[in-house]
């Protein structure tokens, strides 16, 4: 039986690498300008050292999931935090963009080893009355994370070089090891024995294709063809594999529970949208306001830090009362923030822009902190490290959708207002960024209204069917 104390400091832990491996998803958007005036590099290719990260951890979450359910999630946890920061060393040494690219695929081995296991350690950990509490205290961290990275890397740049955004996981990530060793409890082990290498093989194969495309949105039509051909065909294999297989990577019963389907659903659709604004705000505040790189981030920081408070009082509201109305009311927050962010123009800055991240933070608090809980309360404890990886699965998936279509639309409508092939925000007219910008946004906002419709269609079905709420 693990202490209270000991509790506290192995969710602290977890959450604070939590952190860095959230932060590196997104910390490179506002170094974009400078590695690719750096490395010589169009920014739109630059992009690419944050896909290449999100789409090697959706390679492999689940593989690293099926590893810790059989050889224990902690010892798969402490080796994931050491390649990650090996990569991070990697990522930051780089010279050229194919060095870099090298390091930050490193980076996600390590961040996917760490991502699979962590929902599952915490639910492991606490008890389940306590495990809103626990996840809103992740969440801050997650939180943090997923907000803070454009922020923080600002503030980096405004003093360092921009490989010190990377290298500044190194000194916290040492220390997060040297605990987890001392710390965290032994792994358990499973006597079941059998890793799904041929699912694991269909889906990084999907996986490398989804990055091909993201690498050539700007090649023949044919070739784009080809490459959605082949992703369609390696995903088909690999759920007729999963469906087949003794010890699946990802077991698609589980998708038959229906509370945990439903809420994979609305947080898939929540993170595609969340990238839109880690994407184009930093470049919004550079490239429109004109402002330095350090006050930049100080600007994307206003949003972590309101989080801090925001999601502890979200953890609490989710062990007292109904979790799929709070759900309902964070994402509300979310759209009504991208209603917002449809009237970005330039001027009432930056209070404007302050006012939209806090509003941004409680909406995302109010909605992912309950989403958390329900999700990893609705399957059996068996099934947990697979419920935990497939939760990070489909986050890092939306992510890179989230890039994806954000860099598509938003280069592609300032390609057509400029009747030429655009593929960087350097040197176009504040006008044209500015359509570019609310036509990215309005795709979003249809987005999150789909998530929203879906939760309330949801309640609804449960309430006539008289089924009860996880509280």
């Amino acid at each position: 039986m693990l202490s209270q104390k000991r509790r506290w400091l192995i969710l602290s832990v977890l959450g604070l690498f939590f952190f860095m491996v959230i932060v590196d998803g997104s910390i490179v958007a506002i170094a974009i300008p400078q590695i690719a005036q750096s490395l010589n590099a169009a920014t739109g290719t630059t992009t690419l050292i944050i896909s290449v990260y999100l789409i090697t951890i959706c390679a492999t979450l689940l593989l690293f999931g099926q590893f810790g359910d059989q050889y224990g999630r902690v010892q798969i946890f402490e080796i994931g935090t050491f390649i990650f920061l090996v990569g991070s060393f990697l990522a930051g040494a780089g010279h050229t963009i194919e060095f870099v690219l090298g390091g930050r695929f490193v980076q996600g081995i390590g961040a996917s080893m760490t991502m699979a296991n962590s929902y599952a350690i915490v639910t492991d950990t606490f008890p389940a009355k306590q495990l809103g509490r626990a996840f809103g205290v992740e969440s801050i961290f997650i939180s943090l994370g997923a907000l803070a990275g454009p922020g923080l890397g600002g503030l980096i740049l405004g003093s360092f070089p921009w490989s010190y955004i990377f290298w500044i996981n190194l000194p916290i990530g040492i220390i997060c090891l040297i605990i987890e060793v001392l710390v965290f409890p032994k792994s358990i082990r499973h006597k079941e024995k059998g890793i799904d290498w041929y699912g694991a093989i269909l889906l990084a194969l999907a996986a490398t294709c989804l990055y091909l495309l993201t690498t050539q949105l700007n090649t023949h039509i044919a070739y784009l063809a080809g490459l959605l051909i082949l992703l369609g065909g390696f995903s088909w294999c690999f759920v007729k594999t999963e469906q087949k297989a003794l010890r699946p990577l990802l077991n698609f019963t589980i998708f038959r529970n229906e509370m945990f389907r439903k809420s994979i659903i609305v947080v898939f659709l929540s993170f595609i949208v969340s990238y839109f604004f880690t994407i184009l705000a930093p470049l919004y505040l550079q490239l429109v306001l004109n402002y330095s790189t350090q006050f930049s981030g100080i600007l994307l920081m206003v949003a972590p830090v309101v989080s801090v408070f925001a999601s502890p009082m979200a953890g609490y509201i989710s062990d007292h009362y109904d979790q799929h109305v709070e759900m309902t009311i964070g994402m509300s927050i979310l759209m009504m923030t991208q209603i917002g962010l449809l009237f970005l123009t330039g001027k009432s800055e930056p209070l404007y822009f302050i006012g939209l991240s806090a509003i941004m933070a409680v909406g995302t608090a109010t909605f992912g902190t309950p989403n958390s809980v329900i999700i990893m309360q609705s399957v059996p404890e068996k099934l947990r490290g697979m419920a935990g990886s497939t939760n990070s699965l489909v986050r890092e998936f939306g992510l890179v959708l989230g890039t994806t279509l954000s860099t598509i639309i938003f280069y592609r409508v300032l390609s057509i207002i400029n009747h030429r092939e655009i593929d960087t925000a350097i040197g176009v007219s504040k006008s044209s960024f500015l359509v570019a910008q609310r036509w990215t946004y309005a795709v979003g906002l249809l987005l999150l209204g789909m998530a929203l419709l879906y939760i309330i269609y949801a309640i609804r079905k449960d309430f006539k069917h008289g089924k009860k709420r996880i509280r």
